[in-house]
């Protein structure tokens, strides 16, 4: 691949591709606790179920996908509504290309520019590449929960990595809509 990487708003039809990617880690890490990976029908609805108040983004080059990263509700109660998880994802032969931090970026900012005024990451441990991506986009790790999923006959901590993006103001603003 010789063309540039671009990144864009995900698209519906990018569902089978982005199923791909998350295949790879479902089936061979313990960075998800997914099971099963989802086809790219159920991929769909999920990316349906995040736009249009989320940022859905991918990367690409030589429409190729090589990555995708998306935020979503952290819980359900309405007073959690200014702060979002973030999820980023690269395919697996595309690690160390800067790619993660390219997507991240670019969903650090839409996120920003929406009126969110925290992000945070969810890192099953030890998984130094995700840990030194977070650091290296300002998150800091804030909390651990301790052997709380099950998978490849072990149980796995999660790190709780959060990313300041507001000065939390007093009646804050709604989060805008996500525009692609």
């Amino acid at each position: 691949m010789g063309g540039a990487l671009a990144v864009r708003s995900a698209r519906r039809d990018d569902a089978a591709a982005i199923a791909a990617i998350y295949a790879h880690y479902v089936r061979n890490s313990v960075i998800t606790f997914e099971l099963d990976p989802p086809d790219a029908a159920t991929m769909a609805v999920r990316m349906d179920s995040i736009l249009p108040l989320y940022p859905y983004l991918v990367t690409e080059c030589d429409g190729v996908l090589l990555g995708y990263a998306y935020a979503g509700r952290l819980y359900d109660r309405a007073a959690y509504r200014w702060t979002a998880e973030a999820t980023v994802y690269v395919a697996h032969e595309w690690h160390r290309r800067g790619i993660g931090h390219m997507l991240y970026a670019a969903l650090i900012a839409a996120l920003a520019a929406q009126g969110f005024q925290s992000v945070v990451g969810k890192i099953t441990l030890p998984n130094p590449a995700s840990t030194l991506l977070h650091e290296a986009c300002g998150f800091r790790q804030v909390g651990l929960l301790a052997k709380v999923g099950y998978k490849q006959d072990a149980w796995h901590d999660v790190g709780i990595y959060q990313l300041e993006l507001g000065t939390r103001p007093v009646g804050p603003e709604e989060p805008r809509p996500f525009l692609a």
